[in-house]
């Protein structure tokens, strides 16, 4: 039986190097070179890429082997839809009651997202909105919806990975002032009316980018 720390190692490696794309679309996936570099068998890099294929990440071909899953303007029309509607609810509930360290966090993210939008930094500012994503995340005490959010985490973070030179910083910056303003005067209706409006504009933003049209945006 294969251990399941061994295949969660694996599982955690392989999806990691898809979502900051050192895997990159529609790349092989090695199962020799993980296990080589991991100090395992390939049982348990064969058990992660089962478990990523079922996520959506990796397509198995019969007799080819398996591939990082390129994404379609569908995927990310879905995956985006999703995350409007679970991220919505999060911030809605998170504007409850939220801790004054929690506020401090999201005020101190957004000064840096503004520093990073002001160098052009695309990649400094991905890594500071994607913190402040998991901070809202980590306000959240519905234990199935974090569960569901951190599914759909991955997948946002390949995407924005990508993608991210299609964002429009000067809005996304906004919209998180918004939501961050929401928050602390516990106006939960505003909070999540905001946070979906930050996950719409992206969806739009990025089928533009990646595919040239607006074919999905509503």
């Amino acid at each position: 039986m294969v251990k399941q720390n061994q295949a969660q190692v694996a599982y955690n490696s392989i999806l990691r190097d898809i979502k900051e794309n050192k895997l990159s679309q529609g790349q092989p996936i090695i199962e020799e070179d993980y296990a080589r570099s991991l100090g395992m068998s390939r049982t348990p890099v064969r058990e992660a890429i089962r478990l990523l294929s079922v996520e959506g990440f990796v397509t198995v071909y019969p007799r080819k082997g398996a591939y990082v899953s390129v994404l379609t303007a569908q995927d990310i029309n879905d995956c985006y839809e999703m995350m409007e509607a679970v991220e919505g609810m999060i911030s809605y509930l998170a504007a409850h009651n939220p801790s004054k360290e929690h506020i401090k966090q999201l005020s101190e993210l957004i000064d840096r997202m503004d520093e990073a939008k002001r160098l052009m930094d695309f990649h400094k500012w991905k890594e500071y909105d994607m913190e402040f994503h998991k901070t809202l995340h980590n306000m959240c005490e519905n234990k199935l919806l974090a569960y569901h959010w951190e599914k759909l985490f991955h997948k946002t973070y390949q995407i924005q990975t990508n993608f991210v030179t299609g964002v429009n910083l000067e809005k996304a910056n906004s919209e998180h002032k918004l939501i961050l303003d929401a928050i602390s005067n516990q106006d939960q209706e505003k909070a999540r009316q905001y946070t979906q409006q930050n996950w719409s504009r992206a969806r739009s933003e990025f089928l533009i980018h990646a595919h040239g049209d607006n074919l999905y945006a509503k």
